[in-house]
């Protein structure tokens, strides 16, 4: 009894609180409470566009407490909402977690929700149905700081500098509760265009979103889009260690579960990883928590080989990959594009100086249901295709207001390899039949 006890602990919701607990306690290891304070404020008024690694704003100490608060009022949320954990939930919560490392806090995560509140509230519909917008709506929160923080609204309209919060924060919260609202509706429009082979669905819709914002506020001079700042490797070995750390726990709770779990994790292996594919219903936790912990070490390992350091967006980059090991990636479909990425870099005129090309390493992970479904050399050609089209869905995007950057890139990517690869499937298959 008291076995069974013990495994039902060890839950993926029981993982999350104990991802939590670590990174709070790192926080306060690393940094005292006035240094994390005064670090956490930096974050909160930061402009947050991409890329605003939050390691350089505010501290590893400040940093890790943003994660850590951002993780627990999303778990707090689905637990409120009596929401089974599923891959997708498991997905949206560590991608949350991700990208609290650069450019998501709560100030400018909460008008989102509201707008996705309303939206469910007007069309008569349970909020929890749309809990996996939610979860992914965020990677456009930058705009709602950018808004607040981004903007000289006194030098616009020549007023005193006190009036720059007056104006910028309905300007931001307004702006927020705009985007949640129209994004469940886009989503469910913008999975047709890649037909599920993109994961980082939510965040190809939220690229046409940006696309809007981007032309809006060009079209006055007055604002300036390029406030991306530099990224801080400081923490690489810390980092690397919490990496590592963090993939162990999914792997050791996944054999306290099922000792055998290792001969199930074949079947989830063979999977294509096309949406949507919730590893954590088709296959068990334990199963799936196994692929959590082995995809961390895999990003692990692809850095050390590559000899990248970890920053704030490489460490959003590692989270994410970790989530989707529930949802969608494994390493037999994420590997393929992985390399096709690599060749692209190392064949063209490309270079990993840039932490664009080397957040595009895992980031293309967004189209591993191409390799899942297509095969080996198909995946190395997305992958190559991927990186060649990221620069360009960037430009689109001019301001870094969507944090999926990736995932806007991979929905491209599918919708033009998939309608050919299909097609061409479909004719050898009519082949056969003959």
């Amino acid at each position: 009894m008291h076995e069974m006890m013990f495994k039902t602990l060890l839950k993926p919701r029981t993982a999350l609180i104990l991802m939590f607990l670590i990174l709070f306690a790192m926080a306060f290891f690393f940094d005292d409470a006035s240094t994390i304070y005064h670090g956490y404020i930096a974050i909160l008024k930061s402009p947050s566009i991409l890329i605003s690694d939050y390691l350089e704003i505010g501290g590893l100490g400040a940093t890790l407490f943003n994660v850590a608060t951002i993780l627990l009022i999303n778990v707090i949320m689905i637990s409120f909402l009596k929401t089974k954990m599923s891959g997708p939930v498991f997905a949206g919560i560590l991608t949350i977690a991700g990208f609290s490392f650069f450019g998501k806090n709560i100030f400018n995560t909460i008008p989102i929700y509201v707008g996705i509140y309303l939206y469910a509230r007007l069309q008569k519909l349970d909020f929890k149905s749309f809990l996996i917008v939610v979860l992914f709506s965020t990677g456009i929160s930058p705009v709602v700081s950018f808004m607040i923080f981004g903007i000289d609204w006194s030098g616009w309209f020549r007023l005193a500098p006190f009036w720059n919060y007056w104006i910028g924060i309905p300007a931001g919260v307004l702006v927020g509760i705009f985007t949640g609202f129209v994004l469940p509706a886009l989503s469910a429009h913008t999975i047709r265009f890649h037909k599920g082979y993109n994961l980082y669905n939510i965040g190809f819709a939220m690229g046409i979103l940006s696309m809007l914002f981007s032309a809006l506020f060009r079209s006055f001079r007055a604002i300036d889009l390029d406030q991306g700042g530099p990224t801080s490797e400081a923490y690489h070995a810390e980092l690397m260690v919490l990496t590592i750390v963090l993939s162990l726990i999914f792997i050791a709770i996944a054999y306290i579960n099922d000792p055998r779990v290792h001969k199930k994790y074949i079947g989830l292996m063979k999977s294509s990883g096309r949406l949507v594919s919730d590893f954590i219903r088709d296959y068990g936790r334990s199963v799936s928590m196994l692929n959590v912990g082995i995809m961390g070490l895999l990003c692990a390992l692809v850095l050390w080989l590559l000899g990248f350091e970890i920053n704030g967006p490489m460490m959003g980059a590692i989270l994410t990959v970790m989530g989707f090991g529930a949802f969608g990636k494994h390493p037999r479909n994420c590997l393929p594009v992985m390399l096709g990425a690599y060749l692209a870099v190392v064949l063209t005129d490309y270079t990993f100086d840039g932490i664009g090309m080397m957040i595009a390493i895992l980031f293309v992970t967004a189209a591993s249901p191409i390799a899942g479904r297509y095969g080996v050399l198909i995946g190395i050609l997305a992958g190559f295709i991927h990186v060649a089209i990221t620069p360009l869905a960037l430009v689109f995007q001019e301001g870094g207001f969507n944090l999926y950057n990736n995932g806007f890139a991979a929905g491209f990517v599918a919708a033009l390899m998939v309608p050919f690869l299909e097609a061409l499937t479909k004719k050898n298959n009519e082949e056969e039949e003959e």
